[in-house]
């Protein structure tokens, strides 16, 4: 059984290639909204959120940056209660599938907008603190939230089949699929949140360094 399981995955996942391209495209999807957006935010937010980003390029010396045990806190629960928690829940409700594309495009337009509001306030000098502030534990999170996805929406649609009456999947062995591949994006996401307490601080200070 542990020799077949490379090829159960890769059978899996073959099976599965339009899931995981709806996924991505509901995340693209999310982060082209979330440029958008930036064009529609009122002035008053907009001057609030600059502030911000003007904080962050403060000369770092002068910076009182939040302890990296908070920041990992909070990409924790970020991560996992917000993200791969919901995905779960809502994936394993069986009637959730919409409500898992709904959280991956709400993470996709928060990281479209980010990034789009960067580059919007500061220009040019916003496409590297963008990349400093997103990059690092994005390259982790990201797969890991379409990983999280895809298996959900697996699992619903799985799940709503034999409701309706078929009889040749092997829900235990779905239901195990997807705890598994729920519990490695967990994994990668807690990778991902330390990444973000203890990396991604460090190569924005170089980037302030750099742009001031």
């Amino acid at each position: 059984m542990a020799g077949r399981f490379p090829d159960i995955l890769r059978g899996y996942f073959r099976r599965r290639t339009a899931v995981y391209l709806c996924v991505i495209i509901v995340l693209a999807m999310g982060a082209g909204f979330g440029g958008l957006a930036v064009g529609y935010v009122d002035e008053e937010d907009r001057s609030a959120l600059a502030g911000h980003v003007e904080g962050l390029l403060s000369a770092p010396e002068t910076r009182s940056p939040a302890p990296p045990e908070r920041v990992l806190q909070q990409a924790l629960m970020e991560q996992l209660l917000k993200t791969v928690g919901l995905v779960g829940l809502f994936g394993l409700s069986v009637i959730g599938a919409p409500l898992v594309l709904a959280v991956v495009f709400l993470r996709g337009f928060a990281l479209g907008f980010t990034g789009a509001f960067l580059v919007d306030r500061l220009g040019w000098r916003g496409i590297p603190l963008a990349l400093a502030s997103l990059l690092p534990h994005n390259v982790l999170a990201v797969p890991a939230l379409v990983l999280a996805g895809a298996s959900a929406i697996s699992f619903s649609v799985a799940a709503a089949r034999v409701l309706m009456g078929r009889r040749d999947i092997n829900m235990y062995q779905q239901f195990l699929t997807t705890v598994l591949l729920l519990a490695a994006s967990g994994l990668a996401l807690v990778a991902a949140s330390f990444l973000e307490a203890y990396v991604t601080p460090v190569l924005m200070d170089a980037v302030a360094r750099i742009l001031l």
